[in-house]
């Protein structure tokens, strides 16, 4: 009765026409995401009462679980908002009273579902007014989305975070001044506060947030893991725009957001196990930076009674782990207390080891020496790969350290069904790089093999002599095919920008996940090979050296993004040269 009534006072928007009035029980799989078929108050009304008292119809049955991150409302309340859910129904209140005269804009995102599990396909925003009036201004642009968050469904939030002297007047930040302050609190703490307007981005990573009042902004985005509307830099990945905004009616720029792990904690030795007579294991806070540990001579050891001192002989990773194991040429005492150090080690960002945590204590067992040969643990590509281009070398790894001197005339070859000798190349004491003469062919049927010697010894003959006949035996370490010449493709172009910086562009494979990034050159010109033809994700961004990852920006102390773009159009590669400024009419310029 109370949607007959609101519809027939003309107050409830309807805005699609089609809903299931039951929950599915049958019939072919449901695939589409719940949307709204109704909603009340009707968008951009006024005068509201300041009793919050929202009511939302689908077009069929929903979760009755609502994550906290599913629904948002701007600016922010002082308690929380309550959900209940009847079948296709949705009623959103709350204890807080709504301030008098005031915008707000309630957005309704990806976390809502239907009973299969579908979530809302774009967010819906719901602006109204508790006075005569309601702003009218917006901001709209793109976040970046990585495949990891699409497979999660887990879209950026973007906030805008007020600046200047009207920050004293919200009731909501009162518990969130900095008590040191003796002036006014004009900056934002952008991972203490709540922003004073947010929504969320869609699947491709663009949003618009309407209802918004003139002033200046700090605009930030981050993905809510926890759904608390505020950013936590040591679990949720977050970025800040290029520069604060003043907006006016006449603020036109569109917004665009990089994101990156703004976690600064150093670096931690979590664990070390002895997995062997004289080898131990290593593990970090985080996957180390590996060429930039294996570098490091000297750097990890066993001290005991603080004077006798073991250092590693060598470093090797884990196969298939991202531990690392080190190994010891002298045999550590039996059942001997150690502190087990390392003096230097990173992570991907470069973000270093804590020289207050990076030792812990082992007990050191007696135990028997491994007398089994070396076996190999992992390759790179994998048996059976396809796809594999020309300069893309072998990566194999023994689990266990390996002499190199002979393993040359261990492993052969065979490239089409010809065998031939092997390059080998250490990365360290059990990871080899193995390669021919030449690139391999495409269209080409590669396979590594290894030697070993079948000793047999016959039967005595007629004079009491044993003949022993060594004969070689072939097995197969790895078996893959390299890509057929009629894929290969390749792309270059100019990338616009207003600095001289050159930016770096990166494409992404929709096919196979692969990843590409290169350095711009003179005038931001750039050129890939050794590209599949098919769909691509093309960005571009300015980065933060050493790392090729775009320069988000940081929250504390505040640093703004350097710049990241990427155009509306999927690439389509076609075998050959392609170039970028055929396939894409439009791209963004980079500030």
């Amino acid at each position: 009765m109370f949607w007959q009534k609101l519809l027939f006072l003309g107050c409830l928007i309807v805005l699609f026409s089609c809903a299931t009035q039951v929950a599915p029980t049958g019939g072919p799989e449901d695939k589409l995401p719940p949307r709204i078929a109704a909603i009340a108050p009707a968008p951009k009304s006024v005068n509201q009462d300041p009793k919050l008292n929202v009511r939302i119809l689908f077009d069929e049955w929903i979760s009755a679980t609502i994550p906290k991150s599913a629904v948002m409302i701007s600016p922010p309340i002082e308690k929380k908002m309550i959900y209940e859910v009847d079948g296709q129904e949705l009623l959103i209140t709350s204890r807080s009273v709504l301030d008098s005269n005031t915008t707000y804009t309630l957005t309704i995102a990806s976390g809502i579902k239907d009973l299969r599990g579908n979530s809302v396909a774009k967010p819906f925003e719901l602006t109204f007014s508790t006075g005569s009036h309601i702003d009218s201004l917006s901001v709209l642009g793109r976040v970046m989305v990585s495949p990891e968050m699409l497979k999660s469904k887990q879209y950026p939030s973007i906030g805008l975070f007020l600046i200047g002297e009207e920050r004293e007047s919200k009731k909501y930040l009162q518990k969130y001044r900095d008590s040191s302050l003796t002036g006014l609190d004009t900056i934002p703490r952008l991972s203490k506060e709540p922003p004073l307007f947010i929504t969320q981005a869609d699947s491709n990573g663009w949003f618009s947030i309407g209802g918004l009042h003139a002033g200046r902004y700090r605009v930030v985005a981050f993905v809510d893991v926890n759904g608390n509307r505020r950013i936590e830099p040591s679990v949720e990945w977050a970025g800040v725009y290029e520069k604060d905004i003043t907006l006016t009616e006449t603020f036109k720029d569109s917004i665009w957001i990089a994101l990156a792990d703004q976690d600064t904690t150093l670096l931690e030795l979590s664990q070390v196990s002895q997995v062997g007579k004289n080898l131990l294991q290593a593990n970090f806070s985080r996957s180390l930076d590996l060429e930039h540990f294996l570098s490091k001579k000297r750097n990890c050891f066993l001290t005991k009674n603080k004077m006798d001192t073991l250092f590693a002989a060598g470093a090797f990773k884990a196969p298939n782990q991202n531990h690392v194991h080190l190994y010891f040429e002298k045999e550590p005492s039996a059942d001997s207390l150690y502190e087990f150090k390392c003096l230097n080690a990173q992570d991907s960002l470069a973000r270093s080891l804590d020289s207050m945590r990076n030792d812990l204590e082992i007990k050191w067992e007696a135990r028997l020496m491994d007398t089994l040969a070396p076996t190999i643990a992992e390759t790179v590509p994998k048996n059976g790969a396809k796809l594999v281009f020309p300069d893309e070398k072998i990566e194999v790894a023994f689990n266990k350290p390996v002499s190199g001197d002979s393993l040359a005339g261990l492993l052969k070859l065979v490239i089409n069904s010809d065998t031939g000798d092997v390059i080998i190349k250490r990365k360290d004491t059990a990871r080899f790089e193995i390669s021919a003469q030449n690139p391999w062919p495409t269209d080409g049927k590669i396979e590594l093999l290894k030697i070993s010697l079948d000793t047999l010894v016959k039967p005595a003959d007629s004079t009491g002599f044993r003949d022993t006949v060594v004969t070689p035996k072939y097995n197969m370490v790895v078996k893959f095919e390299t890509v057929p010449k009629l894929k290969i493709a390749s792309l270059e172009g100019y990338i616009p920008s207003k600095k001289t910086v050159s930016p770096i562009v990166r494409l992404r494979s929709l096919e196979t996940g692969k990843v590409m990034n290169v350095g711009c050159v003179s005038r931001g010109f750039f050129s890939i090979n050794n590209l599949l033809e098919g769909k691509y994700i093309l960005d571009y961004y300015f980065n933060e050296y050493p790392s090729l990852k775009p320069d988000a920006g940081k929250l504390e102390p505040v640093k703004f993004g350097a710049g990241w773009r990427s155009p509306v159009d999927t690439l389509i590669l076609m075998n050959g040269k392609n170039k970028l400024d055929s396939l894409i009419q439009y791209l963004p310029a980079l500030p």
